[in-house]
């Protein structure tokens, strides 16, 4: 018991001082569906350009190159962003489920607060969704609003949802 003890301290000693900080990060990428087509019989079935393909791909490439690798991707239903989705987990590696919260109709704290829900789960979540409320919710994330482009993301330290960290999407 008494090495079990031990062990137990050099442990958490470690991972206060010495463990990557990425192991213990919760990290949020919020992705915008690529750019679509203007019309389709209905709204949700409005497919990705051959533009929005490329662009989500280049995305996805860009997200990998620097270390990022979601647990989860989640996306709207709506055709475009399982079409981006698609397109970014055959990059990285991991297969889209559609989540009716992300079909544009949450508000933009509602979209946070899912993110958040889903965070308690996963260490990295990737989430595809719909303009406006990926741009606003980036830019309450932010503290600045910036116009969120069709087929882009930005990753958010959510550690502490109460204070997020906008990160870099270049190499860490």
């Amino acid at each position: 018991a008494m090495l079990l003890n031990k062990l137990y301290i050099l442990w958490h000693f470690w991972r206060a001082f010495f463990a990557p900080a990425e192991i213990y990060m919760k990290i949020l990428i919020l992705m915008r569906h690529g750019q679509a087509e203007p019309y389709a019989e209905t709204d949700a079935q409005r497919a990705l350009t051959p533009a929005g393909r490329d662009k989500a791909a280049a995305t996805a490439r860009t997200l990998q190159k620097a270390g990022y690798k979601p647990a989860v991707l989640l996306c709207s239903p709506l055709l475009r962003a399982r079409q981006t989705a698609q397109t970014a987990g055959d990059i990285l590696g991991l297969a889209p489920q559609a989540a009716e919260e992300l079909d544009g109709r949450l508000s933009a704290k509602g979209l946070i607060d899912f993110a958040v829900q889903q965070l308690q789960k996963a260490d990295c979540v990737m989430l595809v969704g719909h303009n406006p409320n990926c741009s606003i919710a980036a830019g309450i994330l932010r503290e600045e609003y910036t116009p969120f482009e069709a087929g882009t993301a930005a990753v958010f330290d959510m550690t502490d949802p109460q204070t997020p960290k906008f990160l870099p999407t270049e190499n860490k």
